[in-house]
């Protein structure tokens, strides 16, 4: 493999930058907490000119990590969302990003997501292109922060080593039951794209947002929030007049906390052509009025495969939880490290 030939080098921190949303009624629940599916427009929104501005090229989502969501951003509070690039392959930018929730009247603020998101600059025709930019460490923190991005880049590569595969499953997925399971299909317009005439990566996650909570909210009869996205890959572009065909389906019930799957396959209306966009586990709990976990009914298992689903889905809850601790270990440090050096 060639050595990458890079005509301008920068360090994390050089790709620093901070961007503010104020969080009104409109993009919050009856309980003053922000949407899950918003705040993952916004962050897609910031990653995105994060990773266009420093590649200078467009840039596509291509993935993105588990995404926890330790605490909510309320009504009247801003979301500041800090982003930088940590590390470029080839065609590929991979950009984190910092969420906290800031109360500009008592000047305070408090962790709410970290996340990291793998870009790939595209040409016109939207295959992928070189950039000639990279990344280079100028400290021990920005050296730290760079293994981090390298670690997470060989473990995608494992995962999405089969992507071409999974783009040809168009095959509806199975739910615990044709009761929990909603479809929904959407024209893609010239207001959902991005300049590249593509389906603006922050809308399509809104969207799954949305189907997985009402979802959700047709089991627990109440209120439900998002708590966590499991890491989500993009197999294939959307073009504007593409159909999307969204299932989201219940795939495991807890004592308040629910998973829902969602998955998306788009449809050519013109040659008829279906391709699998993306898969993606959504976490959601119920709450109350005081905006507290409330329980919900049990599921009753009747039949094996029901049990199969549900001994999966426990698997899935305990490598989440763990994956939430090292999150949070993580986090904590990150927070520092970047409160110390932006502005």
């Amino acid at each position: 493999m060639k050595e990458k030939k890079c005509s301008r080098k920068l360090s994390p921190f050089q790709t620093l930058t901070t961007t503010l949303f104020q969080v009104m009624p409109m993009h919050a629940n009856p309980l003053g907490l922000l949407f899950g599916g918003v705040m993952e427009d916004w962050m897609i929104q910031v990653s995105n000119m994060e990773a266009t501005r420093v590649a200078r090229r467009p840039t596509l989502l291509a993935g993105m990590d588990n995404i926890f969501f330790i605490s909510p951003v309320l009504v009247g509070e801003n979301a500041m969302i800090t982003a930088w690039v940590d590390y470029i392959g080839n065609t590929s930018i991979d950009v984190s990003l910092l969420v906290e929730a800031e109360n500009p009247v008592l000047n305070e603020r408090r962790l709410t997501t970290l996340a990291h998101m793998t870009y790939v600059a595209v040409g016109k025709d939207l295959r992928p292109v070189a950039t000639d930019v990279c990344i280079e460490p100028r400290s021990g923190e920005e050296e730290l922060l760079y293994e981090d991005a390298v670690k997470r880049r060989e473990q995608r590569q494992r995962r999405i080593s089969d992507r071409k595969k999974k783009a040809l499953d168009v095959s509806p997925p199975k739910g615990l039951g044709n009761s929990y399971t909603i479809t929904n299909y959407r024209v893609v317009m010239p207001e959902d794209a991005m300049g590249t005439n593509t389906l603006f990566a922050g809308k399509l996650m809104k969207l799954l947002d949305e189907a997985t909570a009402l979802v959700g909210v047709r089991y627990s009869r109440g209120p439900v929030v998002t708590a966590s996205v499991d890491t989500t890959d993009f197999y294939s572009p959307v073009m504007v007049g593409d159909t999307l065909i969204v299932y989201s389906t219940l795939t495991y019930v807890g004592k308040s906390s629910m998973e829902v799957l969602a998955k998306v396959v788009k449809r050519d209306e013109i040659n008829g052509e279906e391709r699998h966009t993306t898969t993606s586990y959504f976490t959601l709990v119920h709450i109350g009025p005081t905006g507290r976990s409330e329980p919900i009914p049990a599921f009753n298992i009747k039949y094996r495969y029901q049990k199969e689903m549900f001994s999966k889905a426990e698997k899935r809850k305990a490598s989440r939880l763990e994956n939430l601790n090292t999150f949070k270990e993580n986090a904590e440090r990150v927070v520092e490290l970047v409160n110390a050096k932006r502005i």
